[in-house]
């Protein structure tokens, strides 16, 4: 028989996330050490909470939505002792919790009114502003070439000869450009204001505005985010769509997401809000057609599941066209916590943890997930080859991995096809052993990865690249098919490099501004 005070707790700890039981989550451990803690045993606890899944009708609900619940409540949990939570959040998350059960419509996707910034969102951050270069093709304007006081009479007159060197985006006069991201064919820049400009292809709406054809989208163009009350944090870039964070730590995305089938859901040109946010996010990472984000020390995705990349949707519903809501909302993570880094690269997702764990799913077909086996992984797996080896950053191409060490080590894994492992070798073979890439100074600073291309760069602005050449896009200053060890990348200013982003046919490269004249 329970006490009162035990029955209490009992019922506190399921509204806290104790609607089952995982022993490899260590939060669902600690509530049930709680449980203990006031003189129960576990078939108590059991009991209760078998009781509970009948009493709510969570017996009979698909394991993926239970796990999504209980994931909610965890994080809901979190945030009320690590940040506190508004009386509206709590509604926002309790009303789209209960659309899930019901099927009643989620949230409107579309801009919500201006309001002050959640705690825990990202801040309109103090990040150091730069030059932006671009080099690879340009054959849709992804390059940002054209000025936006240059008359362009016709499609005639727009130079469409991609770029062997770096060369500067033409950007508005007084622009701080404090973050860059490369679709594959468009191109988005972030400023210092959190406006969110855009140039390249539009076939898809991925550039988040209108155009009126070429000459538009050769033109870097605003979205126009303060019309919506938006204040952009973040933006990154997928293979047709574009996916923005705003300081209250809300996601928005346009543009279109396709799989294995074709066109799995079109977003369309105007920014719309990821259905399912429930608490703030403070980071993004786009594939090419899925969205991870960092939210509470927790991962979450959304978009075509096909391939595994989602990490939450099993086989037997990915490709099935009736788990589309599903898969489109945005929804946690089941398995690990305490995340503090996500990546994503084509058809995967990666997770760093606190402890240095990776977890990773998606596609394995090459190797990519550094694990050897399945060409698919369904739901998120430690990754034994690259966990606890300190790795301070991972990098996700369409078949292959970058990551950098503590120590300063870079190491690649996956396909090398196009020499993209930096092993000196370009064969069929992939490995799923992460290899050392030999022949860089000892004071590599970050990596990055284009789709078949690797990057690096040291604290003294020397960056380095390998793989695929043929769009130019190892700014090597020629043509070349491909290189199988690090070359330096060339005609790059003597400036700190603060990123690179390689996009399907270019790369955007952020350099600190040159020194002020005297």
């Amino acid at each position: 028989m329970l006490t009162p005070s035990q029955k209490a707790k009992l019922e506190e700890l399921w509204g806290r996330g104790l609607m089952k039981f995982d022993p490899h989550c260590p939060r669902l451990s600690v509530l049930v050490d709680e449980a203990v803690g006031v003189g129960l045993n576990m078939n108590q606890i059991k009991n209760y909470v078998k009781k509970a899944r009948l009493e709510t009708g969570m017996c009979s609900w698909e394991q993926e939505d239970v796990d999504r619940e209980v994931l909610i409540a965890l994080t809901l949990d979190e945030l009320r002792v690590r940040r506190g939570i508004s009386l509206q959040d709590e509604v926002d998350i309790l009303t789209w919790t209960s659309s899930q059960r019901t099927g009643l419509e989620p949230r409107a996707a579309s801009p919500s009114p201006p309001q002050g910034p959640l705690s825990g969102a990202p801040p309109l951050s103090l990040r150091p502003g730069g030059q932006v270069l671009a080099v690879g093709e340009n054959d849709c304007g992804q390059l940002a070439l054209v000025d936006e006081h240059e008359i362009v009479k016709s499609e005639d007159d727009l130079d469409y000869e991609g770029r062997l060197l770096p060369t500067p985006v033409a950007l508005p006069a007084g622009k701080i450009i404090v973050d860059v991201a490369a679709g594959a064919l468009h191109s988005a820049f972030l400023t210092s204001e959190g406006e969110v400009w855009t140039c390249g292809n539009n076939d898809e709406g991925e550039v988040a505005r209108p155009t009126a054809g070429d000459v538009d989208g050769h033109r870097v163009t605003s979205t126009c985010l303060d019309a919506s009350g938006l204040v952009a944090a973040a933006v990154s870039c997928g293979d047709s769509f574009t996916a923005i964070l705003d300081t209250r730590g809300r996601l928005f995305w346009a543009g279109q997401l396709r799989d294995s089938n074709g066109v799995y859901y079109n977003i369309g040109p105007r920014l719309q809000e990821v259905p399912g946010w429930w608490a703030p996010v403070t980071k993004i990472s786009t594939g090419g057609n899925h969205l991870a984000v960092l939210v509470a020390n927790t991962i979450a995705c959304c978009g075509a599941p096909d391939l595994g990349q989602l990490g939450r949707i099993r086989a037997r519903r990915a490709l099935k066209r009736s788990s589309k809501e599903t898969a489109l909302t945005l929804s946690p993570w089941t398995t690990a916590s305490d995340f503090v880094d996500v990546c994503c690269g084509q058809n995967t997702t990666i997770g760093i943890t606190a402890a240095g764990d990776i977890f990773g799913c998606g596609a394995n077909n090459q190797c990519q997930l550094a694990l050897e086996g399945p060409q698919i992984i369904w739901t998120t797996t430690r990754i034994e080859a690259l966990s606890q080896r300190q790795l301070v950053q991972v990098a996700m191409g369409d078949t292959h991995g970058i990551a950098l060490s503590s120590t300063g080590a870079v190491l690649c894994w996956g396909d090398r096809w196009e020499g993209q492992l930096g092993d000196n070798r370009a064969c069929g073979t992939p490995s799923a052993t992460p290899l050392a890439v030999h022949g860089l100074p000892n004071d590599i600073r970050q990596v990055s990865a284009g789709p078949r291309q690797s990057y690096c760069w040291t604290s003294l602005s020397q960056a380095y690249a390998w793989g695929s050449g043929v769009s130019n896009q190892l700014c090597v200053g020629k043509e070349v098919d491909r290189k199988e060890a690090p070359v330096p990348m060339v005609g790059l200013p003597a400036r700190p490099i603060l990123k690179i982003s390689g996009g399907g046919q270019h790369v955007l490269v952020l350099v600190e501004p040159p020194a002020p004249k005297c």
